[in-house]
């Protein structure tokens, strides 16, 4: 059976995290469905690799391969929030804060949250909130017949999500705003419909431990990187001004500190420089003789 880059990206996501989740099972509470997770996001994958092996040649069947690892992000996601302070045992919020004020001599987001108006605020959210299309774009992509493009996007997005995913165990963080989850859109600035929408969204679904590296900022940057050259007109202004005002957006809303962002930069940029490189070397004739 052949395995495609993105399945065996996450086959050994899922692998590394049942590793980290039985060594330390003492710190996590919900190690047990953390480790079922991960065994039934694997198993899925590999029965969607081998639908299409019994049944080859079916569109549908290919289709719901290409989907599988879209499908099983939910509990990529949640594996590496729940199992954060698998390293630290603590949140480091603190060292994170007195660095930050170190280095830009005041609290950046505080200083931000008080220039917050709504207008502004439901505009940035706005942008923040698109993210959640990052995941429609293969899909669409795919059954448009664009088959090399979007497994080629779905790979880079994935990838990237990945090293954000893992990266919340090696500094966890709760984030700038203070309180549980489900206080947190108490500390944020307002807005009309997105912005709240967004707030519940986080308190719901995001656990603390979810910040460092910025997985919204790497995914929009990836996004735009990855597909800047394939898009003309509207849609390729529409893209770099989503990404441009979800960077904002993080630490104008409280959503992350000034390090998740620039954490999230980066892992964009060395995944796409990466990519890039690999993509060339492969199309770059092999000279003999």
């Amino acid at each position: 059976m052949e395995i495609r880059p993105v399945e065996g990206l996450l086959l050994g996501y899922f692998a590394l995290m049942a590793t980290v989740v039985v060594l330390a099972h003492e710190r996590l509470p919900g190690a047990p469905g953390l480790l079922g997770g991960c065994l039934l996001g694997g198993a899925f994958l590999v029965l969607a690799a081998r639908g299409e092996q019994w049944r080859p040649g079916d569109r549908r069947v290919a289709g719901l391969r290409f989907m599988a690892p879209l499908l099983v992000m939910p509990v990529v996601y949640s594996v590496a929030a729940e199992a954060a302070l698998a390293v630290h045992g603590r949140f480091l919020d603190d060292a994170v804060r007195a660095w930050e004020r170190g280095l830009f001599g005041v609290d950046l987001n505080a200083v931000v949250v008080g220039w917050a108006m709504p207008p502004t605020t439901e505009l940035v959210t706005l942008c923040y909130f698109s993210f959640y299309g990052c995941f429609l774009i293969a899909p669409v992509l795919y059954f448009r017949g664009r088959t090399e493009l979007a497994e080629g996007y779905l790979f880079a997005l994935l990838a990237t999500l990945i090293i954000c995913y893992v990266g919340f165990m090696g500094l966890p963080l709760e984030g700038p705003a203070p309180g549980p989850p489900e206080l947190y859109a108490a500390h944020r600035p307002s807005g009309y419909l997105i912005t709240p929408l967004q707030n519940a969204i986080m308190a719901a679904l995001d656990p603390p431990g979810a910040c460092f590296p910025s997985p919204h900022v790497a995914g929009a940057w990836i996004t735009v990187l990855t597909l800047r050259r394939h898009l003309r007109g509207l849609a390729r202004a529409l893209l770099w001004l989503a990404a441009v005002g979800l960077t904002v957006a993080v630490v104008h809303n409280s959503y992350h500190y000034v390090s998740d962002l620039v954490a999230g930069l980066a892992v964009a940029l060395v995944v796409h420089g990466v990519m890039s490189r690999t993509e060339n070397a492969r199309r770059t004739p092999v000279r003999t003789g």
